[in-house]
């Protein structure tokens, strides 16, 4: 699969998470403010997956290109769903494991490695040659 492929299945494997973290975190909520999520996980993560890509393609420091990801994932949802303590405590660990479960399971399944290059995880089939 070439690279914008890759990409694009990377990114609606991350929206598809992203959106069940959120409607997990609020979910004793009456109503769900799905709008509001759709909205989040659209501007979270196809537009900082985009602009992590682009950042990265011109060589800036992990720091920006991962960086501001980052502040967008751990800033917007708070903010825009006045998330209480509750849903926070459940929000930040699993915004937390997101990327790297993602990264985890396309490198070991798929031997797709590009999603999270800073740190490398085998696919399944080199550890069985």
């Amino acid at each position: 699969m070439n690279g914008i492929n890759q990409f694009l299945v990377y990114m609606f494997a991350a929206m598809m998470v992203y959106f069940a973290v959120l409607t997990f975190t609020v979910r004793k909520r009456t109503p769900r403010p799905y709008i509001k999520l759709i909205l989040l996980t659209i501007i979270v993560t196809a537009v900082g997956m985009i602009f992590a890509r682009t950042a990265y393609g011109k060589e800036l420091p992990w720091w920006i290109f991962y960086g501001i990801p980052v502040l967008l994932t751990y800033l917007f949802p708070p903010a825009i769903l006045r998330m209480s303590r509750y849903e926070l405590l459940i929000y930040t660990p699993l915004a937390v494991l997101m990327g790297p479960a993602i990264h985890i399971f396309f490198s070991f399944f798929f031997g797709w490695h590009e999603y999270m290059p800073l740190f490398y995880i085998p696919w399944f089939l080199d550890l069985i040659r």
